[in-house]
């Protein structure tokens, strides 16, 4: 099996928690592999082409339809319908497994994101509702601003991956946004884009967000760190605290999922990993035992923990390990949405990304912008 980002910890927990038991039960002895997720899709992509994927491989969020499209995935939708622990998983976090109809994957860890705030410096800066719409969440930022204290009042989750297209695209959904129209062609450059667009651009002119501001990955987090006050993310964010700042864990607090206006849905929006059989395994019924060993209910909810994730069953919710925290960001869960499936969300993702940089930058205008993405998403091959 291949695992992408694990920790020292995860492997551990993995190996004599997880593995151990597994092999003693069913005779199989299972070979962890490691990649972080950088290089991750790659490795995956070159090991297909060669018919040399592990049995069992971790994916990220928008990576099934992509690995399905190339047929380098198994389907397992007559199996996972024949699963008496099925039904326990949210809806939409199934549909983010599925590609035309069939299903690849199962959800293995999630996170709903929405509004995360360090209610310290909230405090500090008067704030004493957390944001609801945007124009609340920009209000909260300003009066952050005003303290003078930390570099940037939002951070968007600008990194060397694709952070910032992923605040982007909350926004752009917040707001009704649809990626393609009836024909497959892509529509950013549209009202919900605009608006989308204009709010994120609009925090980074004003100084409330700042191109500066890198995530590197390692260490600390902006917010976490105190160089920012606010973001878009979810139980991730508790999980960096824990690891590098365990003082600040206190300090954070989920809000609700944003809406655009008062008069708009909230829309949360989650990013869900799944673990995939290789379609070239020579072992699918191994795998699948193994697949729903560690998705079962007896497993999963401690390997989420370790995992930094939130367990994507309705039955683990109430877990001892998850807290009010937890708890704040798994009731937009039943709710939750993600990025429409597309064999060429690979190439999407780094390409949104590179056409945003200038326009934080106030080199490109919102429209140009959002007409390069256009053009720029529709010139890709599926």
């Amino acid at each position: 099996m291949l695992l992408l980002g694990a920790s020292e910890e995860t492997l551990t927990h993995m190996n004599e928690q997880i593995l151990a038991p597994f092999k003693e039960s069913t005779g199989y002895d299972v070979e962890i592999q490691t990649s972080d997720w950088g290089a991750a899709f790659q490795r995956i992509t070159t090991s297909a082409a060669s018919n040399s994927l592990p049995d069992l491989i971790l994916i990220g969020g928008i990576w099934t339809a992509p690995l399905a499209s190339k047929g380098a995935l198994l389907d397992i939708t007559d199996r996972f319908a024949g699963w008496d622990q099925g039904d326990q998983f949210y809806d939409g976090m199934v549909e983010d497994s599925e590609w035309e109809g069939a299903l690849y994957a199962i959800p293995f860890i999630t996170d709903v994101r929405s509004g995360v705030y360090r209610q310290d410096i909230l405090d500090e800066a008067g704030v004493t509702e957390l944001p609801q719409t945007w124009q609340q969440f920009r209000e909260c930022a300003e009066a952050v601003k005003e303290l003078g204290t930390v570099q940037a009042p939002i951070d968007w989750g600008l990194n060397t991956s694709i952070g910032i297209q992923q605040a982007f695209a909350q926004l752009f959904l917040q707001a009704g946004g649809e990626y393609y129209d009836e024909n497959g062609k892509a529509q950013f450059m549209s009202d919900p884009g605009i608006k989308s667009l204009e709010f994120l651009v609009g925090t980074y002119l004003d100084g409330l967000a700042d191109y500066n501001l890198v995530d590197n990955g390692s260490g600390a987090s902006p917010v976490v760190a105190g160089t920012s006050a606010q973001c878009f993310t979810g139980a991730n964010i508790k999980f960096n605290a824990e690891t590098n700042m365990p003082e600040v864990v206190e300090h954070l607090v989920s809000g609700p999922a944003l809406k655009m206006d008062e008069a708009s849905e909230p829309t949360p929006v989650a990013w869900v990993n799944k673990f995939a059989i290789s379609a070239t395994t020579k072992d699918p019924d191994g795998a699948w035992e193994l697949l729903t060993y560690l998705t079962g209910a007896e497993k999963l909810g401690d390997l989420a923990r370790v995992y930094g994730g939130l367990p994507p069953r309705e039955d683990l919710a109430n877990e001892e390990w998850i807290g009010e925290f937890e708890k704040q960001v798994l009731d937009s869960a039943p709710d939750a949405i993600s990025q429409p499936p597309d064999p060429r969300m690979l190439e999407i993702g780094p390409a949104i990304t590179e056409l945003l940089d200038p326009a934080i930058r106030g080199l490109a205008t919102v429209e140009e912008t959002l007409e390069a993405i256009d053009e720029r998403i529709d010139s890709i091959d599926a």
